[in-house]
């Protein structure tokens, strides 16, 4: 039987007045690989930040296995020292430090003693169990030229790769990883599913790559409504074992509207068609008028209990049981007057000595749906800045059509003001009130009308994309500039964008890795090398 790692009873956990988890339960065991999966704010980033000792529940009980060790892959990436280089990064932690102690103790004469009380601490925390850093950095293809820069000079998805090589390297008992493949190329996703199936200790993964949780995952955990639903067995299972769910309960939904229907009709029967009791045959009038009573009384009486059924099925209505979808998702741009959009006339852009592209060409034309492709840290996040207006280049120019209107969708959501609400921000950039905001949010179909009065600093990647998606909408831009616009969002979002850009008419430029994403929308690609 495989060891128990975690587990945690009767918890509940809120966050002012809204309460997230309600009465939840979890375990892990060694070998598991657990998938969250849930809508953005279920609660997938709250669950795993309880787990690792982040955040603390409001009551209930957890338990831990003596001298569990825990790895942490948050979604955001904001607590390293950007001064700090990556080779200390990567060396900073507790197992170097006691190696480096042990490494001096043998060098100590009687020193011996210290080393074997270290060699006990190395060898509990799991010190031989580290992966090889080789191993690691070859299967995320992080070239050890990156070991002299600094954190803050890496792009994006290097930094979330650095971080995620640390954390598997000390390959710890729970492995908890937040949107670890919004990064990763095919290759690399194919090397991170072997390394966790290897693992003998537990791992706990949101991610929104269907394929990827398909291949690696043995359990999986939907969060809807502040509770945890458990299925065994991979995704496929799991959308089996959903449409099994639905079957059955869109038999008990129609059934009930049946029911409801019918004791209806029974009502209105009874209501509008009271007929008398029949006639005296024997001209006995008091006779007749004490079974005319009798009659309504056993009318009113049947009444009476098709009315209290009506009401106690009506009091324990069930909900539609069928998927909810996304439909309002649509941009309509403004019109695009000329064929070409936007020339890049040899454009140059470095940072120090780092060269990102030199010289570079390229046209965007109406129509066009452009994949931009290339190894992380290349420059295409950088690429799309520059054609923003967010970043200045170097050398050459970016030529626009008079029509144009951008876009832009960063890759993390930092440009909306953070310290803003929504509120705030659609009120000053749209001028528009509460009521109006709350029906655009309603009339496209994405939420949120509960976040309105909270900060966007305090608010989920995801749900700062779907705040940004409504601000691209109303922008009725025609022009967008995507970076890894499908990371963070859960599959009903995702699924209502790609349609939206489907069928978007102005000019789509977009930087990503989801293969399913990639061959929907792409009409080109473009590729940027070092």
């Amino acid at each position: 039987m495989s060891r128990l790692l975690i587990q945690f009873s009767h918890l509940f956990k809120s966050f002012g007045s809204l309460s997230l988890f309600e009465n939840i339960s979890f375990s892990a065991n060694q070998g598991d690989i657990l998938a969250l999966v849930g809508e953005n704010g279920s609660g997938k980033t709250t669950l795993l930040r309880l787990l690792s000792r982040n955040v603390f529940p409001d009551t209930g009980h957890i338990s831990r296995a003596n001298n569990l060790t825990i790895g942490l892959l948050p979604q955001e990436i904001d607590f390293v020292d950007p001064n700090i280089s990556v080779k200390s990064f990567l060396e900073e932690g507790k197992f170097i430090e006691l190696e480096r102690a042990m490494a001096t103790l043998l060098e100590v004469p009687h020193g011996l003693a210290e080393w074997e009380k270290l060699h006990e601490e190395y060898e509990l925390l799991g010190g031989y169990r580290q992966i090889p850093i080789e191993k690691v950095l070859k299967g995320l293809k992080l070239e050890k030229t990156l070991f002299e820069l600094h954190m803050g000079a890496l792009s994006s998805g290097q930094r979330v790769r650095i971080v995620l090589a640390k954390v598997l390297i000390g390959n710890p008992d729970l492995l908890l990883l937040d949107e670890p493949t919004n990064h990763l190329d095919s290759k690399m996703l194919e090397w991170l599913g072997t390394i966790l199936r290897m693992r003998k200790g537990a791992t706990v993964l949101v991610s929104h790559d269907r394929k990827f949780i398909n291949r690696t995952c043995n359990r999986l955990i939907a969060i809807e409504n502040g509770e945890l639903t458990y299925y065994g067995g991979n995704y496929d299972h799991y959308l089996t074992e959903q449409n099994r769910q639905k079957e059955s309960q869109m038999k008990a939904y129609e059934a009930q509207q049946e029911e409801r229907s019918l004791l209806k009709q029974k009502i209105k029967a009874v209501t509008f068609s009271k007929k008398q009791a029949p006639p005296p045959s024997d001209r006995n009038i008091m006779a007749y008028d004490r079974r005319g009573g009798y009659h309504q009384k056993s009318l009113q009486r049947n009444l009476d209990v098709l009315k209290s059924r009506l009401a106690e099925t009506e009091k324990n209505l069930l909900p539609h049981p069928m998927p909810k979808s996304i439909t309002g998702l649509r941009f309509i741009p403004k019109r695009l007057l000329s064929s070409v959009a936007i020339e890049l006339m040899h454009i140059t852009k470095a940072f120090g000595e780092k060269v990102l592209f030199l010289g570079l060409e390229r046209v965007l034309s109406k129509g066009d749906r452009v994949i931009l492709k290339g190894p992380n840290g290349v420059g295409k996040t950088t690429l799309l800045q520059c054609i923003a207006g967010v970043l200045p280049v170097d050398a050459g120019s970016v030529r626009y059509a008079p029509t144009v209107k951008i876009a832009y969708l960063d890759q993390e959501v930092r440009l909306l003001p953070m310290e803003k609400t929504p509120f705030e921000y659609f009120e000053n950039q749209f001028q528009m009130s509460k009521e109006d905001l709350m029906r655009e949010l309603h009339k496209a179909a994405i939420g949120g009308i509960e976040l309105l009065d909270r900060v966007f600093s305090s608010l989920s990647t995801g749900q700062r994309k779907r705040f940004m998606l409504l601000s691209m909408i109303l922008e009725r831009a025609n022009v967008l500039l995507l970076d890894e616009p499908t990371n963070h969002l859960d599959f009903l979002s995702l699924e209502a964008l790609e349609k939206a850009l489907m069928n978007f008419e102005g000019v789509i430029l977009a930087v990503s890795h989801d293969p399913v994403f990639i061959e929907k929308i792409a009409t080109k690609q473009w590729s940027l090398w070092n």
